[in-house]
């Protein structure tokens, strides 16, 4: 399986840290954000080629990841694809449509997933059932800044929504009151390609993956839903830079 990891974001919610460094490089666990990145895909996910997708101002990644054999002992191979305006997650992910060839996972590389081995999982369910798209979820308490879906009883999507209003949301509730929040971590057939071309602008004028995700869904695509057990780094902003080192600091004095 190749993988995909977009990291050509602008970070401006942790300048002044984005100024010079991509966010992609700030350390967490003495490691960097897109090292979790690239060895959870290697690792747990058995990727052994990967595309990293950068932008303007982005050369720092190439000059730490290099080729990736510094992560790994040679069986990992690291290039990388350009994405000339920042235009979404869905447009970031559309720049390996020439370079891919077979399902394949993304991984943006601003967040990770602990433990790593929740992506194993996530293989095997998608290689075993073979859906058209399989997405990993996390259970969150406010709706508004996040991709929320709804499944059914064999955790088959039927319906997703980009980062709505609660009253857009409501729908979306589970049983508990809370609602499933969509992790930027991906496993997609090539074909998710043709449904990014049909996808219209979304919020904040950029095309939006889950868009996408439900234009196959309405051709009858099976989207594969997995909820994780364990703690989603989404290393957007300052604050949830220090929660994530907060939690690795607990971890280490045997608080978790």
């Amino acid at each position: 399986m190749i993988g995909l990891i977009p990291a050509a974001g602008s970070g401006t919610r942790m300048y002044p840290f984005t100024r010079a460094n991509p966010k992609e490089l700030y350390h967490i666990d003495r490691m960097a954000v897109i090292d979790h990145a690239i060895t959870s895909l290697h690792e747990e996910a058995g990727v052994n080629k990967v595309f990293i997708i950068i932008g303007g101002h982005k050369s720092a990644i190439i000059d730490h990841v290099g080729d990736g054999s510094r992560l790994n002992n040679g069986d990992l191979k690291v290039s990388y694809l350009y994405q000339e305006e920042l235009k979404g997650l869905a447009n970031a992910i559309y720049q390996g449509k020439e370079w891919v060839n077979e399902d394949f996972m993304v991984h943006v590389g601003d967040s990770f997933v602990y433990p790593k081995s929740e992506l194993k999982k996530m293989v095997q369910v998608h290689e075993k059932e073979k859906p058209f798209a399989t997405l990993v979820v996390k259970e969150i308490d406010s709706p508004e800044k996040h991709g929320v879906v709804r499944v059914d009883n064999n955790s088959y999507l039927i319906d997703a929504i980009e980062k709505p209003s609660i009253e857009e949301a409501e729908p979306f509730k589970t049983k508990s009151n809370k609602y499933l929040a969509i992790i930027a971590i991906y496993i997609f057939n090539k074909g998710i390609f043709n449904y990014i071309e049909k996808t219209p602008v979304g919020v904040k004028g950029e095309y939006q993956i889950t868009d996408s995700i439900k234009l196959a869904l309405k051709d009858g695509k099976k989207i594969r839903i997995i909820p994780i057990k364990g703690e989603y780094m989404d290393i957007g902003n300052w604050e949830s830079a220090e929660e994530a080192q907060d939690f690795f600091r607990k971890i280490k004095k045997g608080q978790k």
